[in-house]
């Protein structure tokens, strides 16, 4: 309990100083209680997206008494990496959460793809935030900030309530977890029929070079489907953006070694990419 009350404080602090989920008394009580069928007490959270360069923000209530029995609750003991990581998707104490939430997104737009794209989005502007033991999908909303397994997971969650055909990836050899959603062939990711996609921060749909290890490619992930559902076929937008992004970064490395700058056009692409994903 002292590590995950270490952890909660950490994530405070960058609630407190960064500004990115800012936690408020839920503003109409009653609505929430008859929306989630429990009292009180409520806290609102503020997640932030981009979309096509466009913010948003959405507002968000969250039981605190749910969060306390997330606090002592253990997943069941499981045999094998896919039991243990989909017990924390499949936990139904959070469902009617990540049903609202969806449902909050879907107001946003009526594009199933951009609803897609604003769970992710949102997902991925939840600060990083290293903690143990792994936490719930509902403590990283709670909390607002996670690690990129937990992440992940929540993200999994948002898109199969959206009506995404998804899946969790787990690298075991580099100890990372990113999200596959269903996509054409040419844009998947080794073949899988999924596009990878990171939680862990900020990163274009299909870059799949931000936590590669350098020079030794990607291994070969455990894949655990997690929903049925519609494809994204839009996504030839961020694999072309991808693309380009990774094109500029190899651009920009060159010219910081040979002490010259992008061009003129380049750096053009470069911001316009920035502010088209948020990108750091």
């Amino acid at each position: 309990m002292r590590v995950r009350r270490r952890v909660l404080f950490l994530c405070v602090a960058i609630l407190v100083f960064t500004a990115i989920v800012t936690p408020v008394l839920a503003a109409n009580v009653g609505d929430t209680s008859a929306r989630y069928g429990s009292t009180g007490p409520y806290i609102t959270r503020y997640y932030h997206y981009f979309l096509d360069g466009r913010p948003g923000t959405l507002p968000f209530a969250l039981s605190t008494k749910v969060y306390e029995e997330y606090l002592g609750k253990k997943p069941r003991e499981n045999t094998d990496n896919a039991s243990y990581f989909l017990s924390y998707l499949n936990d139904p104490d959070q469902e009617l959460y990540f049903e609202t939430l969806a449902d909050e997104i879907r107001a946003e737009t009526a594009d199933p793809d951009d609803q897609a794209r604003i769970a992710i989005s949102l997902v991925q502007h939840i600060p990083y935030q290293r903690g143990s033991p792994y936490r719930y999908p509902y403590e990283v909303l709670y909390e607002g900030c996670g690690v990129c397994q937990e992440k992940s997971i929540l993200l999994a969650a948002l898109l199969r309530e959206l009506g995404f055909k998804s899946s969790v990836m787990y690298f075991v050899r580099e100890n990372h977890m990113a999200v596959g959603i269903s996509c054409p062939d040419h844009f998947d990711f080794q073949e899988s029929g999924y596009c990878m996609v990171e939680a862990t921060n900020v990163v274009i749909i299909t870059d799949d070079t931000s936590y590669e290890i350098s020079g030794e490619g990607w291994s070969v992930p455990e894949v655990y489907p997690t929903s049925d559902g519609r494809s994204l076929e839009s996504v030839s937008r961020e694999y072309n953006d991808a693309r380009t992004w990774i094109d500029l970064q190899a651009k920009s490395k060159i010219a910081r070694e040979s002490g010259t700058i992008l061009s003129t056009d380049d750096s053009l692409n470069w911001y316009r990419l920035q502010a088209k994903y948020d990108l750091n």
